[in-house]
């Protein structure tokens, strides 16, 4: 079903222990559709699109902190604030904010081809030549070269189209304005030495946008961690293999409930 909260578009399914997933850049919740029609048997899932995107554009996308805010708004509503956050590529970056300010509060949490580092030099670089790009080209040009860095080279031609249509719905200010939040985002890998609950981080063997050494290091910093990395897949798991996707993150849940 879906909901509203602060003008804020979410969907809500299945009964039992809370889930809740956080997309990420040029994404909508839609991206979970598939995992949640099947943890849905067993776990009441949230998912939320996040102000700018999906239902929710309409809204500014404003920093990463403030986006933190809002979840946590919405899962205060929901009476949800013990569930198990999962975020997706920037989703995770809000996770990760999510996590310096109220990770007390939550049950488990997944990085879902993310990461809680601040972008390097180098990426902010580039994220400041996007938005120049944009400004100057638009974003259908920008498009044609975002969509191919989303999954493994042998699944883009099966999944062009659908992820063209996902991303070309996206406003182009809330591309500049997510371009921005990430990019002046602080590291909050501190978090996790504070964070007593297990942490899983989900990765694609060809992801163009993170590193194992970023994986490694921060899993390094937790008390408990999952690394769960899946074969010949991208940034986008829960499209490209959606199966292992599933697994993995169910492996993680049940053992978030025994422990």
């Amino acid at each position: 079903m879906e909901f509203r909260f602060n003008n804020i578009s979410y969907t809500k399914v299945g009964t039992g222990p809370h889930l809740c997933f956080l997309h990420g850049f040029c994404e909508s919740s839609i991206i979970w559709s598939n995992l949640i029609e099947q943890l849905s048997q067993e776990y009441t899932c949230i998912a939320i699109d996040l102000p700018g995107f999906g239902q929710s554009d309409h809204l500014k996308f404003g920093t990463i902190s403030e986006i933190a805010n809002a979840v946590h708004n919405i899962l205060n509503h929901e009476k949800a604030l013990s569930c198990t956050l999962f975020g997706h590529s920037m989703g995770g970056y809000v996770l990760a904010e999510y996590l310096h300010k109220y990770g007390h509060e939550l049950n488990a949490a997944g990085f879902i081809h993310s990461t809680a580092l601040e972008d390097s030099e180098t990426k902010k670089s580039n994220r400041q030549k996007t938005i120049d790009f944009i400004k100057v080209n638009g974003t259908d040009e920008f498009f044609k070269l975002f969509v191919p860095s989303l999954v493994a080279p042998e699944h883009l031609a099966s999944l062009k189209n659908q992820l063209t249509a996902l991303v070309y719905e996206t406003k182009t200010e809330s591309i500049l304005d997510g371009l921005k939040a990430m990019m002046h985002r602080p590291s909050r890998i501190e978090s996790f030495e504070a964070f007593t609950k297990p942490i899983l981080f989900l990765k694609g063997e060809r992801d163009q946008h993170y590193t194992n050494t970023e994986t490694y290091l921060q899993a390094s910093k937790c008390q408990i961690a999952q690394i769960s990395e899946i074969e010949h897949v991208g940034h986008l798991s829960m499209y490209e293999d959606a199966d292992h996707c599933y697994r993995e993150i169910k492996r993680f849940l049940v053992f978030v409930q025994s422990f």
